[in-house]
């Protein structure tokens, strides 16, 4: 069992940390309203081109600290940090993601066209967009939604194998059966007012789109309602609020054969005050280069 959060401090930077185990299944209420924590033994990764942290098994976790550095946290939040723009640390690809903070913003037809052009390595962007569809069947076949992956720490990373495991609990790369989760992986259709756009959605982004850990959908669709129940609570999310996508466009070979995969990494509610500011700004460098070409 794992929760991963998002840790900040005055510094205005944030980075996610990965909790395992007892602290993991602390109740959500523990970790509402933004708490002053303070952490020991975290294990602080450099990964994908950014920052993770894992808390060590014989780390600690603590709430309501009672320290001036705590003191001083909370009252950075309390006036003005909290809608203050973070830099994240954390920019994982694959499995997981945080927002990356300096990639491009485009709409959903730059982001099409741009990434045809990546040719080498990975970028990453930004898109404000709603969920407008999930691929729920494939040529007539329900399409499963989650997967049952390793959970086990692998050696040298600090971080979960996350590779799938068969119906005994066997990791064909641990080489053994040991911990194991549910993990979402799925194609969802994202449209702004340009474009739809399909793409691969990884497990953390998947849970924030649908609103709803993995485990919850698998208990949903083993439950009396089965998999009728399941696409509903899907169903319920399409066009539900605008979300700040990032998107990972990846130059790589499969099957001989090269190409450009793109795919959801993060994504997190709008800030709509935030938004508002970008869009007022390109309305006006608009006009502005209108007015230019006019003189």
């Amino acid at each position: 069992v794992k929760r991963d959060i998002t840790i900040a401090d005055d510094s205005a930077m944030s980075m996610s940390v990965t909790l395992w185990g007892e602290r993991a299944k602390q109740e959500d209420k523990a970790f509402e309203g933004n708490p002053v924590v303070g952490l020991k033994g975290v294990i602080v990764k450099e990964w994908n081109g950014g920052r993770a942290g894992s808390l060590s098994e014989g780390g600690s976790l603590v709430f309501a600290l009672a320290i001036p550095e705590a003191k001083r946290v909370q009252q950075w939040w309390s006036q003005g940090g909290s809608t203050q723009s973070l830099t994240a640390l954390t920019v994982m690809g694959g499995g997981g993601g945080a927002r990356a903070t300096n990639a491009k913003t485009l709409d959903l037809t730059e982001l099409r066209q741009i990434s045809e052009q990546v040719t080498q390595g990975s970028e990453l962007y930004n898109v404000v967009c709603r969920l407008g569809l999930v691929q729920l069947q494939k040529k007539g076949e329900l399409q499963p939604l989650t997967y049952i992956a390793c959970q086990e720490i692998r050696e040298g990373r600090g971080l979960p194998c996350n590779r799938r495991v068969d119906s005994s609990g066997f990791c064909p790369a641990c080489n053994r059966v040991g911990k194991s989760g549910a993990r979402f992986n799925i194609r969802c259709r994202f449209g702004d007012a340009k474009d739809n756009l399909w793409l691969t959605t990884f497990h953390e982004a998947a849970e924030r789109v649908l609103g709803m850990k993995a485990e919850e959908a698998q208990s949903i669709e083993q439950g009396e309602g089965g998999r009728e129940a399941l696409e509903a609570a899907v169903i319920a999310k399409y066009f539900d609020q605008p979300l700040q996508l990032t998107v990972r466009a990846k130059y790589e070979t499969y099957n001989g054969e090269a190409r450009t995969n793109v795919s959801c990494v993060d994504n997190r509610p709008v800030t709509f005050g935030q938004h508002g500011r970008a869009m007022l700004k390109e309305v006006l460098d608009h006009m502005g280069a209108q007015s230019r070409k006019q003189l």
